[in-house]
């Protein structure tokens, strides 16, 4: 079977015409009868197929498995599909959402403190309060997070996110001492 002829198969496993089958994937019916019958098929429309119908890229290519995907089994699967989520993209996101909730927010307090500092232009590059990249603190923070202490909390004023940083001896007194910390 050539790559036209699975094409044609998946159409009408679907039952859909051919112009249905084109407006699904933002092409025109004369241009999926030219793909069916084996010419015109680019990279770009056999991605659009395989996404749009679930259909399995090596099915499609080749005929060999399956010719539509496993239904996701899970919320995170259903993303990962619905946004081609890298593998390194899916395991970001599983960490982050598996992790408790006080760390997730100091995460998210992270972004926001980059954030604030980046909008200010003119603070000089080799400024120390930017130069350090991930601070130290903050990376503890997120491992340890055994006080319950907050580095930084996000305010809602209207519809404007304002930064509030503590200071930094809240920060120091946030931390665990060096020897209190078995989780390193």
């Amino acid at each position: 079977m050539t790559l036209g002829e699975r094409i044609k198969k998946v159409r009408r496993s679907l039952d859909l015409t051919q112009q249905e089958f084109a407006d699904r994937i933002g092409m025109k019916r004369n241009s999926i009868a030219q793909v069916e019958t084996g010419r015109n098929t680019s990279e770009q429309t056999i991605f659009s197929i395989c996404r749009e119908f679930s259909v399995n890229e090596e099915w499609l290519r080749t005929g060999k498995g399956e010719m539509f995907r496993a239904a996701p089994s899970g919320a995170l699967d259903a993303l990962a599909a619905t946004y081609h989520l890298t593998n390194g993209e899916y395991a970001l996101i599983e960490k982050f959402v598996g992790m408790k909730p006080e760390s997730r927010q100091v995460i998210v307090d992270y972004i926001l403190e980059v954030s604030a500092a980046l909008s200010f232009d003119d603070t000089p590059a080799d400024d120390p309060a930017i130069s350090g990249g991930f601070s130290s603190s903050s990376m503890e923070k997120i491992i340890s997070l055994n006080s319950g202490k907050k580095n930084t909390a996000a305010a809602r004023s209207g519809d404007r996110m304002e930064a509030v940083s503590a200071s930094a001896e809240e920060e120091e007194a946030a931390l665990p001492a060096p020897s209190d910390r078995s989780d390193i």
